[in-house]
């Protein structure tokens, strides 16, 4: 008697274990359905972190509790990385508009914005290279808004091809006092990386956080 409960209790144990294995699986297909949807349908000023996706599905696992929990993990780690990577290849080639006052010289030239909140008396723009030697200085416009500013190789001193270059913008009003200029700089991405869960764009030797990213302006 003791035997037969032995038997139909692990019987039943076993039917409760396949069909739970079963739901989870299907649970599981689901979730990963969800996840490729967001992936495809991602924004690019806000892209996907991989590290995030994998914490989900360390949560959505240990609910499983399976014992091959690990190599999941780690074979669906990889996928969304190749995955990400292969539609970040999308961004390579293309002009970004970022939060920054650090512009690299690409194609020969360097490119930024800088916005006056109010009219100014003058307007002073002072561009310095990663030594924080001045390779260019002129004055700048002195309306309220936005204005950009692009150099060229020829009207620098001592720049090359790939330097990374600072625009400093400055400002006196009809008192003299002085503000400093809100700044932003544009760049081609070369590439993009993912390291340790961690996103970059690359442009030459410039690092550029994907937070800052402001606009994508297509192919350069």
């Amino acid at each position: 008697m003791t035997s037969v409960n032995v038997t139909t209790s692990t019987a039943t144990a076993a039917t409760t274990a396949s069909s739970s294995s079963t739901d989870l699986s299907i649970d599981m297909d689901e979730f990963l359905s969800i996840l490729v949807t967001q992936l495809q349908n991602q924004n690019p000023l806000e892209p996907t972190d991989v590290t995030e996706f994998t914490n989900q599905l360390v949560g959505y696992a240990q609910l499983g509790q399976q014992t091959s929990t690990n190599e999941t993990l780690e074979s669906l780690s990889s996928s969304l990385t190749s995955m990400l990577t292969t539609q970040s290849a999308a961004y390579v080639g293309q002009k970004v508009e970022y939060d920054g006052a650090m512009a690299p010289v690409q194609d020969g030239s360097a490119s930024w914005t800088y916005t006056l909140d109010g009219e100014a008396a003058s307007t002073t723009l002072v561009v310095t290279n990663q030594d924080g030697d001045v390779v260019w200085s002129g004055e700048g416009e002195t309306g309220d808004g936005e204005h950009g500013l692009s150099l060229s190789l020829s009207d620098m001193s001592g720049v090359a091809e790939g330097d990374i270059l600072t625009l400093t913008s400055v400002s006196t009003d009809a008192e003299n006092a002085s503000v400093s200029n809100a700044v932003t700089a544009f760049a081609t991405l070369d590439a993009v990386v993912f390291e340790d869960g961690v996103t970059t764009y690359q442009a030459g030797d410039a690092v550029i956080d994907p937070a800052a990213v402001l606009a994508f302006y297509g192919q350069a």
